[in-house]
C-alpha cells in the first residue's frame, strides 16, 4: 500500500510525552485524525491506517508518521 508522510508540528515537551506514550502502546487518536485530515487536504483517500514513525529534530521538533492512501486521489 502507498504511503505518504506527514509532520506535525509539536513542541519539545508534547514531542517527548507523546514518543513515550506511543512506545509503551498506547494509542494516539487526535493525532492520527489530524494525519487523515491532513491526507485529504493534499488530496489523497487514506485508508485510516496511520503509523507513527519517529520525532524531527528540528526546532520546533514535529512527530512524523506515514499515512497508507490509495492512488486514485480522492
Amino acid at each position: 500500500m502507498p504511503v505518504i508522510r506527514v509532520e506535525l508540528d509539536s513542541d519539545r515537551v508534547h514531542a517527548k510525552r507523546f514518543h513515550e506514550r506511543v512506545g509503551r502502546g498506547e494509542p494516539f487518536p487526535q493525532e492520527r485524525q489530524l494525519v487523515i485530515e491532513e491526507a485529504w487536504r493534499r488530496g489523497f483517500t487514506p485508508t485510516g491506517t496511520i503509523h507513527y514513525r519517529g520525532r524531527t529534530n528540528g526546532q520546533p521538533p514535529g512527530l512524523k508518521f506515514d499515512a497508507e492512501v490509495r492512488l486514485d486521489r480522492g
